[in-house]
């Protein structure tokens, strides 16, 4: 699906609650929800040997989004724009592959430059 129909899609589902703080809140506390939800599947997996439902992990990685989109709409972040300009940190970051050398020793200065381009959306 298209991020941007999917992102308008979710908003259909938005409750808004009172204030936008309270909308703000209630998605980051259900990223946090859903992650947790995400990483049960696993710690079981780890610790008792169960196998992993891949069909529920799959449901907790799109309720996580769900948030996140709306998380978005609520704050006015474009995620495409923000989508890109990760992409273009990480680039500059790491021009060929992930090195743990240039993770520890990062230009923290030409990454903000980045990050701060705006959008043109």
């Amino acid at each position: 699906m298209d991020l941007k129909i999917y992102q308008k899609e979710a908003s259909r589902t938005l409750p808004n609650l009172s204030t936008q703080k309270d909308d703000i809140n209630h998605m980051l506390l259900g990223m946090l929800t859903e992650i947790g939800e995400l990483a049960d599947i696993f710690k079981k997996n780890q610790a008792y040997g169960k196998e992993i439902d891949w069909v529920n992990a799959s449901e907790e990685v799109a309720d996580i989004m769900w948030y996140l989109v709306n998380f978005c709409n609520i704050t006015g972040i474009n995620l495409e724009h923000a989508l890109n300009l990760n992409i273009e940190k990480l680039k500059a970051r790491f021009p060929d592959k992930f090195d743990s050398q240039k993770a520890l020793h990062r230009d923290l200065d030409k990454e903000r430059e980045i990050l701060e381009r705006r959008s043109d959306v």
